[in-house]
């Protein structure tokens, strides 16, 4: 299995109380069958606030702002790009990306606390 990250982009459309309810439940059954299935999930939500040096505009820098990363192991590119757009988040206004990733030459992965 090889790393990928997916990238995930928030639309501008306002999702009502009863739509995030739904994301969260399909997202959740989504993660533990892509868990079961090996893929081995690990997500981080980016808060809202950011800042953009030079007060740069989101069209200068390709859009919306990232809003998630969902951090996987897949087989292959293809295979996370299939993780990806079967994440429920599209169906509520987000945009995906599947890229590879990797640690810097060198760096060695931070051990979590328990």
């Amino acid at each position: 299995m090889n790393d990928f990250v997916i990238i995930f982009r928030q639309g501008s459309r306002s999702l009502t109380d009863a739509e995030l309810a739904r994301r969260q439940q399909e997202t959740s059954a989504w993660a533990r069958a892509q868990n079961a299935a090996g893929h081995r999930l690990e997500a981080r939500i980016l808060a809202p606030e950011a800042l953009r040096p030079g007060g740069a505009d989101n069209a200068a820098h390709g859009g919306p702002l990232v809003t998630a990363l969902l951090f996987l192991q897949a087989g292959d590119l293809a295979e996370a790009a299939r993780v990806a757009e079967s994440h429920p988040a599209i169906h509520f206004g987000a945009s995906v990306e599947a890229r590879p990733w990797a640690l810097p030459v060198g760096q060695v992965p931070a051990t979590r606390p328990a």
